[in-house]
């Protein structure tokens, strides 16, 4: 498979009050493109922070990001960020909430604000692109925050706790929905979660950190063997459960 992401040695020191604090250390791991890779951890142990250090948003203290081959610093225009809030903003309707990311690129244009509108069609919100974020669902703005971050034509993903804020019906039938629509799209996808089910459901890969200063103590390759896999139908394989106690057990040591 083809890499797109290399995270290479990186190593993040924080100064406090009290000393130097060492919140990673030494993170190696490659991403393939077209990859659903979840990393899990104890809380504190700085999944957040490598997310952050990825998408450009946090300087890194040792180590190199590569893209495509290419080393980054600072933020790429390869790189699309989901939070655990929508950040919607209430004043817009949805068409402009979904064009607000080309705004700020200023990359604006009748070409993207087709394929901002072909997205929506493709995604059955299109009929709602006059409305405003409080007149939709929580998964439903969610949706809508998918699309204007795929707006910027990413090549990689990133998603920090993106589906924590909704109920838990919710979130199973937004996770479904996302994974479907990050597979249709070809984008790669690297997701933070304190969910262990989550992380199996949508991921090819888990990775595990140890308690702080993280570093990667197991990489663990989800494989259902399904055909047309959705994360609803992986959490009634029966392999789920194995995948669930592996992953339970080996961050229990943590505790």
């Amino acid at each position: 498979m083809e890499k797109i992401l290399e995270v290479k040695n990186i190593s993040k020191k924080y100064q406090n009050q009290n000393g130097e604090v060492i919140a990673l250390e030494n993170v190696n791991f490659r991403v393939n493109k077209g990859e659903f890779v979840s990393i899990i951890g104890p809380s504190g142990c700085g999944k957040s922070t490598l997310l952050s250090i990825i998408a450009g948003l946090e300087e890194k203290t040792i180590g190199e990001i590569y893209i495509e081959g290419e080393e980054t610093t600072g933020i790429s225009n390869k790189i699309g960020y989901m939070l655990q809030r929508d950040c919607l903003l209430e004043w817009r309707d949805i068409l402009s909430n979904t064009m607000f990311g080309l705004e700020i690129k200023n990359n604006k244009n009748d070409e993207s604000k087709k394929y901002v509108e072909e997205l929506l069609k493709k995604y059955n919100l299109y009929e709602f692109k006059d409305k405003y974020p409080s007149e939709l669902s929580g998964g439903m703005r969610q949706r809508v925050a998918l699309i204007r971050t795929l707006a910027i034509k990413p090549k990689i993903l990133l998603l920090d706790e993106a589906f924590s804020a909704l109920d838990y019906q919710t979130r199973i039938i937004v996770t479904d929905d996302i994974y479907n629509i990050l597979r249709k799209e070809n984008i790669t996808a690297i997701m933070v979660t304190h969910d262990i089910s989550e992380a199996i459901s949508m991921s090819d890969r888990v990775l595990v950190l140890s308690k702080r200063p993280g570093t990667i103590r197991d990489i663990h390759k989800i494989d259902f063997e399904i055909e047309n896999r959705t994360p609803l139908n992986c959490r009634e394989s029966p392999k789920f459960s194995k995948y669930f106690n592996t992953l339970w057990k080996e961050l229990g040591v943590d505790d």
